[in-house]
C-alpha cells in the first residue's frame, strides 16, 4: 500500500465532503431557513457573516483540490500527458470533469466577489431580495456540479 496515494485520495475526499457539504448545506438548509425567519435587513449581516466564516475552509478545500488532484494526475498510469486529453476514455472523463470544476470554481468566486456583497450592501431591498435569491442559486449550482464531479470520478475509476 502506497501510502502517500492513500493520503492524497484521502485529503482529496475530504476536501469534497467539506466544499461540496458546505454549499449544499447553505443551499438546502440555511439560506430557506434565513429567508423564512429574518428580515431581509438582517440577511445583509447575517449571510456575510456566514460566508466570511466559510471561506478559509473554501479557499483551503480548493487548495487541497489543487495539490492533491495535480499529484493524483501525474501519478495516474492512465495520464497520458497533456497533448493527449481525447486518447482514451479516462482522459476523456478527466477532460470533462475538469472543465466541470472550472465552472463550480467560477460560481464560488463569482459569490464570493459579487454576491455577497451585494446582500451586504444593496442598493435597496429589491436588491438584497435579487442577490439572497442569485446566492440560493449559486449554491445550488455548486452543490449539482460537484454532485457530477463526484460521478465523472466514479466513471474514470471504473474506465
Amino acid at each position: 500500500m502506497d501510502l502517500v496515494q492513500v493520503s492524497a485520495v484521502w485529503l482529496h475526499s475530504l476536501a469534497t465532503v467539506v466544499l461540496l457539504g458546505y454549499y449544499a448545506v447553505m443551499a438546502l438548509i440555511v439560506i430557506p431557513v434565513l429567508r423564512a425567519t429574518l428580515k431581509e435587513s438582517a440577511l445583509g449581516r447575517v449571510i456575510p457573516d456566514i460566508e466570511r466564516r466559510a471561506l478559509p475552509l473554501v479557499l483551503g478545500a480548493v487548495g487541497v483540490f489543487l495539490l492533491t488532484g495535480l499529484f493524483l494526475l501525474l501519478s495516474d498510469h492512465r495520464y497520458l500527458g497533456l497533448g493527449h486529453v481525447v486518447d482514451n476514455t479516462w482522459s476523456v472523463i478527466l477532460l470533462v470533469k475538469h472543465i466541470v470544476v472550472i465552472a463550480l470554481v467560477a460560481i464560488g468566486v463569482w459569490i464570493d466577489v459579487v454576491v455577497v456583497r451585494d446582500i451586504a450592501l444593496p442598493t435597496d431591498e429589491l436588491g438584497r431580495t435579487a442577490a439572497v435569491r442569485r446566492l440560493a442559486l449559486g449554491a445550488t449550482l455548486i452543490a449539482t456540479l460537484g454532485a457530477t464531479v463526484l460521478l465523472l470520478t466514479a466513471a474514470a475509476q471504473a474506465s
